[in-house]
């Protein structure tokens, strides 16, 4: 998983960031629908 080797995170669309910061914070309530649906696709499940 990504937030267990990365303590940051950025989420970039279209060449511009959309999202960042710690990635633990993302993945638990990410804020953009992007990210979320980035999550959504990933098949991962977050408990």
């Amino acid at each position: 998983m990504v937030h267990a080797l990365a303590h940051d995170l950025i989420v970039i669309k279209d060449g511009k960031v959309v999202e960042q910061g710690p990635s633990r914070e993302i993945f638990a309530a990410p804020q953009q629908a992007y990210t979320q649906e980035l999550l959504r696709s990933s098949g991962l499940v977050f408990a």
